[in-house]
């Protein structure tokens, strides 16, 4: 399958929608929900993880369940989206470190699911 006039291969097309859906998630006003009532102060937010206090530069807001499930990976759009917009109880604020981990390990399973 091409698309484009022929231009881009199947995974270039995915590629392309999954970048402007993950575009238009920033919008998504739960998010910013979520944010603000992990706020602690001016420019300070609390980690859920490790509940370290944390400037706005290094709070990261995660998706308690990824949108991109890392044992059965990619599924269907209509799961990703409904993953990728969820409501304000499905995200949490990280710091920088807590995020990288769970980033990590999130990695690992998926890797580990490729192999088999």
């Amino acid at each position: 399958m091409t698309c484009n006039d022929g231009k881009w291969s199947k995974a270039r097309f995915r590629s392309f929608i999954t970048s402007a859906l993950r575009r238009a998630s920033s919008r998504w006003g739960p998010k910013y929900g979520a944010k603000k009532a992990a706020r602690v102060g001016r420019n300070q937010y609390k980690c859920a993880a490790c509940a370290s206090i944390v400037p706005n530069k290094e709070a990261k807001v995660d998706h308690i369940v990824p949108v991109v499930d890392p044992v059965r990976g990619f599924v269907s759009w209509d799961e990703f989206i409904q993953r990728l917009f969820v409501e304000r109880d499905g995200y949490q604020i990280l710091c920088q470190a807590c995020h990288a981990v769970k980033s990590g390990q999130e990695r690992e399973v998926r890797k580990q699911n490729r192999k088999t």
